[in-house]
């Protein structure tokens, strides 16, 4: 593998690109277990906010219907990842199909990079990776997403999840 070089970039300044990428067609976020275990999902809803104690916040939802809701549970951190060209489509497949029944890293062919800061990796083929380690969850019920997922049984709500954005970079052509 070629070497790999991380350019830091501004979170709250690459906010846009983040919440722009989430409305058409989704960002990447990876998740791990302590046992090894990664995946990767899409995700079309979240937040990138002020500063927490000079670092951007981020916030995201998952329902524990997905498989990476158990992930994050056991370890509270995530990477954001936006896709580039090279990798939307995967966005598609690791929205469609579930981690407990495809390696979605094999099915994609998307490369993982040790994080700096947290157990999830980085995604090489994401023209940007946000960091993030989860400092508050808000479990259901709660009136924080929209009338049709609080209509749903509570097993089945979202957890919101605020994290303290700890890296944001690019990577160097």
């Amino acid at each position: 593998m070629r070497e790999i070089t991380r350019v830091p970039v501004d979170a709250y300044a690459q906010a846009h690109t983040f919440l722009e990428a989430m409305t058409t067609g989704g960002v990447l976020c990876t998740v791990a277990r302590h046992d090894g275990g990664q995946n990767v999902l899409t995700l079309g809803w979240g937040q990138i906010g002020p500063f927490y104690h000079g670092r951007a916040i981020c916030t995201i939802a998952v329902t524990p219907l997905r498989y990476s809701f158990g992930f994050l549970s056991e370890i509270p951190e995530f990477v954001l990842a936006v896709p580039d060209a090279r990798s939307k489509a995967a966005t598609e497949v690791c929205g469609t199909v579930s981690g407990r029944d495809v390696d979605k890293w094999e099915a994609t062919g998307l490369t993982r990079v040790p994080a700096l800061h947290v157990c999830p990796p980085a995604i090489l083929e994401a023209r940007l990776n946000l960091e993030c380690r989860v400092y508050a969850t808000v479990p259901p019920p709660h009136g924080l997403l929209t009338p049709e997922h609080r209509q749903r049984p509570l097993e089945q709500q979202h957890t919101i999840y605020f994290a303290e954005v700890l890296a944001c970079y690019r990577w160097a052509e």
